[in-house]
């Protein structure tokens, strides 16, 4: 079996002598190095075997480096990627243009390029760990719904709801993507509720509701440490605030709520409508948009409803000839 590798890297560089230096002295620190001439090589090789950090070349024969940096940056397959751009020229703004992790001068040196690679590959990494804690708050969120009458489902139903929603709500599709992790965590918090008062099947105590109330605030703690995890944390927390001012944890109201937790709540609330619970058969998509419709300026963000209806209904099976 192969000894494992310091990382992958891939050395992006019309210049076949920058290309084989840079190929040697990375080997020689341990890394497994790929090369490519042109940007359409190394979209290829992304694509074919994302590496662990990427050496791009600036004044590429077929698209400016700055540029391709961007377009990995804005793509939430490889927004993570830790892009090291290489020039010898003076560019005003580069960095924040392109949105590198590094912009490194040509002629550099040894030491220089092997420091920047150990500590870009080092953080790349330990996002993958931050993965697996994800993958398994998002399977403990899953858990949690079945201990609190839900269905296992209802996350990835309010996750699809909620990526429709934002969708139609011109957010870009990283804003989606957060939003669509957030759904699938918004109750993780319930994990530090009683099952005696998550499985209780009449009215809940002043008391026990204040102990599920705090679900929100727990799993925005929980969610924090994750990638975007101020983001998902912040749609988390404010998922149970109401338009009106009257939710919780922290009782905001209108645009004072971020649009994902005003999205979420909307979504949450028209699959919990719509799902059978111990207490009650499920209601039909018609009746619960009505419930909607009834809650909207008070409950939920009206325009949100109204998108809801107008974009969204069209896709489901309507239930009733009578819906709205």
């Amino acid at each position: 079996m192969s000894e494992p590798t310091a990382g992958t890297i891939l050395v992006v560089d019309d210049e076949p002598g920058i290309r084989h230096y840079l190929q040697r002295l990375l080997a020689s620190e341990g890394y497994e190095v790929a090369t490519a001439a042109d940007g359409a090589e190394a979209v290829a090789r992304v694509a074919q075997r994302p590496p662990d950090l990427i050496l791009l070349d600036v004044m590429l024969p077929d698209i400016e480096g700055g540029t391709l940096c961007r377009r990995l940056k804005e793509d939430p397959v490889t927004e993570a990627l830790p892009v090291m751009l290489m020039t010898a020229l003076e560019i005003d703004g580069l960095r924040q243009r392109s949105k590198a992790d590094v912009v490194l001068r040509k002629p550099f040196r040894r030491d220089e390029v092997t420091a920047w690679t150990r500590s870009l590959v080092a953080a790349y990494r330990a996002r993958g760990d931050l993965q697996a804690v994800e993958e398994m708050l998002i399977a403990v969120a899953a858990m949690v719904e079945t201990r609190s009458l839900h269905v296992e489902e209802h996350p990835r139903r309010v996750c699809s709801l909620g990526g429709q929603l934002a969708t139609a709500a011109g957010l870009g599709r990283r804003d989606v993507e957060i939003i669509r992790k957030a759904a699938l965590l918004h109750d993780v918090g319930l994990i530090g509720v009683p099952e005696a008062i998550l499985q209780k099947p009449g009215p809940l105590s002043p008391d026990e509701l204040e102990q599920v109330k705090r679900h929100s605030v727990l799993g925005a703690r929980l969610c924090r440490p994750l990638r975007h995890g101020d983001e998902i944390s912040a749609i988390v927390r404010a998922h149970h605030e109401r338009w009106d001012g009257a939710g919780y944890p922290d009782r905001r109201a209108g645009e004072q709520i971020p649009i994902g937790a005003r999205i979420l709540a909307l979504a949450d609330a028209f699959d919990s409508c719509t799902s059978a619970r111990a207490y009650r058969a499920a209601f039909t998509a018609a009746d619960a948009l009505e419930i909607l419709w009834f809650g909207a300026g008070s409950q939920w963000d009206p325009g949100l409803v109204e998108l809801f209806d107008s974009v969204l209904w069209s896709g489901l099976d309507r239930q009733r000839s009578g819906a709205r």
